[in-house]
């Protein structure tokens, strides 16, 4: 590991210690078997998986937190349920926020909440930009970074818009210092191939893409590929815009889910993706604190093996 790239590891580490400061020793780390209710003191050595961005060694937790659909509003109920929802979100052990310019006023809502909930130092913040044009982008992620707070860990590009362009400034950002990883995002598996040419040409730390039990195909190339190539991996759409649960409702969960402490349709989903390691974390997004809650479960106890995976498909597409 380089000087710098240590430096970045130990800069987020301070930042942790943070977290555990605004949140209270007692809710730092969540293990999976308990709610927030249950939670004490000894708890605190039991922490969320995490695994290594490949390009740093840095940990990260395995269950992030996607805002497409959820941080975007202007009512106050509803702000009120998202305090609570980034509150927890930092209590079970989550740093991984990922957002964009796209997504409404998210990046706003998301900013002013981790501040105000006292958070935003806990947080590796992850957004996006998504315009056409050199200065546009310039001066798109400086709003982002003023609404959503310094440091953004990771700028990433959205949906390849004028991608070379926009990889050209990015490189720019990460060699002077202003943002610490960059990388590519889309979200449809019709944009494989091109995903696969770009991780295999550009020195990437992330790529985020669509992976789900019920849409399966990263398994083939991507994910290989960014073993190979060392490139972290998010993950979107895991509950397939919600077709997931239409698609389970009314089903009875199969016991042999206990068998990797999964007891939710929704940890069902979580874990199928994160059983695969290539795969460093998973951001489904939620404006419910409830919904919140269970997500994060899925990054605490064990994980199904390629057999119980096959097993798992095979369940789901017999509904």
């Amino acid at each position: 590991m380089t000087g710098s790239k240590k430096s970045i590891v130990q800069d987020f580490g301070r930042r942790r210690v943070l977290q555990y400061g605004a949140v209270g020793a007692g809710l730092a780390l969540m293990p999976w078997q308990m709610s927030l209710a249950q939670m004490t003191s000894d708890d605190a050595t039991k922490a969320m998986r995490t695994r290594k961005i490949p390009s740093t060694g840095e940990m990260l937790p395995v269950i992030g937190m996607g805002s497409s659909g959820s941080f975007s509003t202007r009512s106050e109920d509803t702000l009120a349920d998202l305090r609570t929802v980034m509150k927890r979100f930092v209590a079970m052990g989550g740093t991984l926020v990922d957002t964009s310019p796209t997504y409404g006023n998210a990046e706003t809502n998301i900013g002013a909440i981790a501040r105000d909930t006292g958070v935003r130092d806990a947080l590796f913040m992850a957004t996006k930009v998504h315009i056409n044009g050199r200065q546009a982008g310039i001066d798109q992620m400086a709003q982002s970074t003023e609404a959503l707070g310094k440091p953004i860990d990771l700028m990433q590009i959205h949906n390849f818009i004028d991608l070379e362009t926009q990889w050209k400034t990015l490189e720019r950002m990460k060699a002077d210092g202003q943002v610490r990883y960059i990388g590519i995002t889309h979200y449809l598996t019709s944009a494989f191939e091109e995903l696969e040419h770009q991780m295999s040409t550009k020195d990437m730390d992330f790529v985020q893409f669509n992976y789900s039990i019920m849409t399966p195909d990263a398994e083939q190339r991507l994910l290989p590929l960014a073993a190979d190539r060392g490139i972290a991996v998010l993950v979107n759409r895991a509950y397939n815009d919600g077709r997931f649960f239409s698609q389970v409702k009314g089903r009875e969960l199969p016991d042999y889910a206990q068998e990797f402490d999964c007891f939710s349709w929704g940890q069902f989903a979580l874990k199928y993706v994160l059983a695969n390691d290539a795969v460093n974390a998973v951001i489904p997004a939620t404006s419910d604190p409830k919904h919140l809650e269970d997500n994060m479960h899925a990054g605490y106890g064990a994980l199904p093996d390629r057999a119980m995976q096959k097993r798992m498909r095979e369940t789901i597409a017999a509904m």
